[in-house]
């Protein structure tokens, strides 16, 4: 895949992947009925929008029957990444689609314990139980 010169957003067909402040690189991918949001760095405000953008694909019929948060490379998570995530298994739950958080490692983790948000989504520690 090629990207955009400017490195916010993608050239071509495939996966598509943006950067936002050299903070968060988002992956996109679409394999079946499962729709794949890899973050990796940082998942902040000034990333919302990205994500949000990548969720606008639920729009589009036919819509996916899964997505998946694959937070594995996030090193950050604060409130406004946390509240994009559970508008988007909120969502789910009313339009019958699943959410699946794949737990993040260190720090990042923390504010799903802190929060309790941990409890309200349905999350796992390995890619490969996705």
């Amino acid at each position: 895949m090629r990207e955009h010169p400017n490195g916010n957003g993608p050239v071509g067909s495939g996966s598509t992947r943006w950067h936002h402040a050299a903070c968060l690189t988002l992956t996109v991918t679409e394999a079946g009925a499962t729709l794949r949001l890899r973050l990796t760095g940082e998942f902040d405000l000034a990333g919302v929008g990205a994500v949000e953008t990548a969720l606008d694909r639920l729009d589009q019929a036919p819509a996916p029957a899964r997505v998946v948060f694959d937070l594995r490379d996030l090193r950050f998570l604060d409130v406004a990444g946390l509240r994009t995530i559970l508008r988007a298994s909120a969502r789910g739950r009313a339009e019958a689609f699943e959410v699946l958080v794949v737990r993040p490692r260190g720090t990042a983790n923390r504010v799903f314990t802190l929060t309790r948000a941990g409890e309200q989504l349905r999350m796992v520690d390995d890619m490969e139980l996705v």
